[in-house]
C-alpha cells in the first residue's frame, strides 16, 4: 500500500494542499498463491513537479509470458519516466490524445522493448525457458498490459493498452469512462506491449478539468473488474468513492483500497492478482459530492 502526498497523509481532505495526490494497493491473487506464482501486477506513482503520474500493469498469465512480472515492473517504471520527460519538455504536457499518441506512446513502447532486451542480455533465457519460448520474439515472455494517468494543472491524460479499467470519478458520484473501449478484448485475449505494432493498440483520452469536474482517476487491473458483482460496476465504485475522496484523509482511503484489493484477489473474488492506483486531482480536497453518496465499502 502506498500513499503519495506532499503533506501529512493523515490530514483530513479539507486540510490538504490543492495538489495532485495518489494512492495505490496491490494483492497477489489466491490462484497465484496456490500455484506458487508471484504477483504479476505492478504499480508505480511519481511526482511531476506540480503534477503526478500513476501507472498500473498486468503481466500476462499464460506460460508463454513466463517473465511477465518483470515486464510489468519495467512497464510502470518506464511509463512514469516517459511521462516525467514529457512534462519537462518546453511545451509541457500535450492537450489532445493525438499529441499523446505522437509524443508519449512511441517513447513508452521503444523504451520498454529496449529494457526487455537489456534484461535478457543481463539474464539470458535458460534452457527450459528456451523450450517454452519456441522461437518467440524476446519480448513475448515479458508481455504485459499498461494503464497510465498523468495529471498536471487542469489536464488529465489517460493511456491504456490491454485490459483493465480506468474510471474517472465525478463529484456527484457518477463515473466518466473517458478511454475508448477495444473490441479486441473478449475476456480471453488482450492487446499487449509485446504485440507487433503495440503503439497502434493504445487507447487515449484527455480530460480538461476546467470544463469537466473530476475528483480522481481509478486505474485497475482486470482482477478488480472481474471480481465486481454489479454489471455496471464502474458506477457503483465511483459512487462509493466520491464521498470519501472529498472528506477522508488519504491514509483512510488507502486502507479502504487495500481491503478492496484483498477481497478481490481472494477465492471469494476473482482470485487473480489485483492492483489499484487512485490519482486524485487538485479539486479532490475541495469539492464534496453534489448529492448523497454511499460510504466506501470495505
Amino acid at each position: 500500500m502506498t500513499t503519495m502526498d506532499a503533506l501529512d497523509p493523515d490530514l483530513p481532505a479539507d486540510g490538504r494542499a490543492s495538489r495532485w495526490q495518489a494512492v495505490t494497493a496491490t494483492e497477489r491473487g489466491a490462484a497465484h498463491r496456490a500455484a506458487g506464482l508471484p504477483n504479476q501486477d505492478a504499480v508505480e506513482v511519481r511526482p511531476l513537479g506540480a503534477g503526478m503520474v500513476a501507472a498500473v500493469a498486468d503481466g500476462h498469465g499464460h506460460a508463454r509470458h513466463f517473465r511477465s512480472a518483470r515486464g510489468a515492473r519495467l512497464a510502470v517504471s518506464i511509463a512514469c519516466q516517459a511521462a516525467a520527460d514529457l512534462a519537462a519538455r518546453p511545451g509541457g504536457l500535450p492537450a489532445a490524445p493525438e499529441e499523446l499518441r505522437r509524443l508519449l506512446v512511441p517513447d513508452i513502447v521503444t523504451r520498454w522493448r529496449d529494457a526487455v532486451h537489456r534484461d535478457v542480455a543481463a539474464e539470458p533465457f535458460t534452457g527450459g525457458e528456451e523450450v517454452v519460448r519456441r522461437g518467440d520474439d524476446a519480448t513475448i515472455p515479458y508481455g504485459t498490459t499498461l494503464l497510465v494517468a498523468i495529471g498536471m494543472g487542469e489536464r488529465l491524460l489517460l493511456a491504456q493498452i490491454g485490459d483493465g479499467d480506468i474510471v474517472c470519478i465525478r463529484p456527484d458520484g457518477t463515473a466518466l469512462l473517458a478511454v475508448p473501449g477495444d473490441p479486441l478484448l473478449d475476456g480471453r485475449h488482450t492487446t499487449s506491449l509485446c504485440s507487433h505494432g503495440a503503439g497502434d493498440s493504445f487507447r487515449l483520452a484527455a480530460v480538461d478539468l476546467a470544463g469537466t469536474a473530476v475528483l480522481g482517476a481509478l486505474l485497475a487491473t482486470d482482477g478488480y473488474g472481474n471480481a465486481q458483482v454489479a454489471q455496471v460496476w464502474e458506477s457503483v465504485v465511483s459512487a462509493e468513492l466520491a464521498g470519501p475522496i472529498a472528506t477522508r484523509p488519504l491514509s483512510w482511503i488507502a486502507s479502504q483500497l487495500q481491503a478492496q484489493v484483498g477481497q478481490c484477489a481472494s477465492v471469494d473474488g476473482s482470485a487473480d492478482d489485483t492492483t489499484l492506483a487512485l490519482l486524485l486531482t487538485p479539486t479532490a480536497a475541495q469539492d464534496g459530492p453534489a448529492g448523497p453518496v454511499p460510504p466506501a465499502s470495505g
